[in-house]
């Protein structure tokens, strides 16, 4: 695989999260005016997980959270209590997750291993 295939699927990965938006932005540039890679894995690359692990970062640092104050009586009792904000319920805030950490890395291992293909196969031919 050569380096542009390389630095291409590290933009396509994290580029969104090193600098928001722009460096996915610039990873899918280059995916797209590069030769090494088919329309359907373009496609693939582009649309599977627009953004790659800048959905699963945004998860983590902007989800809503909750906070909650209780009052303990002498006898260790709790009593009353406030929460302020909202939560995500973890029955869809940990399959999210999970989801924006797979889908980009299953997306980059893919284009990954066809630009090696790819690569071979030009090698191949190259040599006879």
């Amino acid at each position: 695989m050569r380096r542009y295939d390389a630095v291409t699927l590290l933009l396509l990965l994290v580029g969104g999260v090193i600098v928001p938006v722009a460096g996915w932005v610039a990873g899918a540039v280059m995916l797209l005016v590069s030769r090494r890679w088919t329309l359907r894995d373009k496609l693939i690359g582009l649309l599977v997980w627009p953004g790659g692990l800048m959905t699963a970062a945004a998860l983590i640092v902007f989800s809503p959270t909750q906070e909650c104050v209780y009052v303990d009586d002498t006898g260790g009792r709790r009593h009353g209590g406030q929460c302020t904000g909202t939560t995500i319920p973890g029955w869809i805030g940990v399959p999210l997750f999970v989801l924006a950490l797979l889908g980009p890395v299953v997306t980059a291992v893919y284009l990954g291993r066809r630009a090696r293909r790819a690569a071979r196969a030009e090698a191949a031919e190259s040599s006879e």
